[in-house]
């Protein structure tokens, strides 16, 4: 008797554990959505500023960058418009070959409106200057968003080929070609229709019994 007794208080206290976490979460009415996606675009240069060159070494500053992400397994980030602002610093030889470092933010914005998320970026170059056939490698994160992205963390690879040609759809000739945004989400959501609980009712008390009054 004592055996079986033992055997289900123990199968109890297993259920209680395994019920605790499940119990916490639902109490404070969130979950966590996690993903891993690839993305790919369009990106062109929308402003390129004159370097400063000190012997071989080449320093841009406020280059700025634009484009759209036309295809993305995460819905929350296909057709968004993509736009980053970067410096970097290069070495380019008597041939136009170059290698280099850059660093900048980024904004992919959704063209509904209902969110922008924004973050850090860095790559490496390499490439022609005097052709322009570079290649860029690198990665990003977040740093923050509102609308669908308020909450979100994400971070991931990139890279992009780019050449000297038109912005399709206008007459304008700039280094432009194909991009792809890849990495992974972490995203917190409250279910729909979980409010706070309340401040529970008062407990009941038990009414003092009558006495009669002493004549």
């Amino acid at each position: 008797m004592k055996r079986r007794i033992l055997f289900i208080s123990l199968v109890l206290v297993l259920m209680l554990t395994a019920l605790v976490p499940a119990t916490a979460l639902a109490d404070s009415g969130r979950r966590v959505q996690t993903g891993n996606f690839t993305g790919s675009g369009l990106i062109y240069v929308t402003y390129m500023p004159d370097p400063v060159i000190k012997g071989k070494v080449w320093s841009y500053q406020g280059e700025v960058v634009e484009g759209f992400l036309s295809q993305c397994d995460w819905d929350l980030l296909e057709g968004t418009v993509f736009y980053s602002d970067h410096d970097s610093v290069v070495r380019v030889d008597d041939e136009g070959n170059a290698r280099g470092l850059m660093r900048g933010t980024f904004s992919l914005i959704r063209p509904d409106g209902t969110g922008t998320l924004e973050g850090t970026f860095a790559g490496r170059i390499q490439g022609n200057l005097f052709t322009g056939e570079i290649s860029d490698t690198g990665t990003w994160r977040s740093t923050g968003g509102n609308g669908v992205f308020k909450g979100l963390k994400t971070w991931g690879k990139w890279s992009a080929d780019l050449s000297f040609g038109p912005i399709p759809g206008t007459d304008i000739y700039t280094l432009v070609g194909p991009v792809i945004w890849g990495g992974k989400y972490i995203n917190p959501v409250k279910p729909q229709g979980i409010d706070k609980p309340g401040k529970p009712d008062k407990p009941w008390k038990p009414i003092k019994p009558w006495r009669p009054i002493k004549p």
